[in-house]
């Protein structure tokens, strides 16, 4: 498994709300973060790249450090924003694991 920090310095833009993780969604077991217990959520982030493409980024964060109030079109930062990947059963997977999104101005 391959983790690599990524500059939390940049704002992202929230491109939708945050939905639960299931790790098993058929029987309704929510995912959890492994350090605190708390449910995960995603969220989707565009990494904007100067003169780019955004990037988005589908960010996983232990429920209680997202802001209650998150809304589309605002601006956050990511602390502790990774990406993790790796490969299971032969197939590549990644995914981004941030511990909190806070609001922040544009700019």
């Amino acid at each position: 498994m391959l983790v690599l920090p990524i500059d939390g310095g940049r704002g992202l833009l929230v491109l939708a709300g945050a939905t639960p993780q299931f790790k098993d969604k058929e029987n309704g077991v929510a995912a959890t973060d492994r350090a605190t217990g708390a449910p995960l959520v995603e969220v989707p982030l565009a990494l904007m790249a100067e003169g780019g493409t955004p990037q988005v980024l589908r960010v996983s964060v232990p429920q209680p450090s997202v802001p209650k109030d998150l809304a589309v079109g605002q601006w956050v930062k990511a602390t502790g924003l990774t990406l993790v990947a790796g490969e299971k059963n032969g197939r590549p997977w990644q995914i981004f694991r941030a511990s909190a999104l806070t609001a922040v101005k544009p700019g």
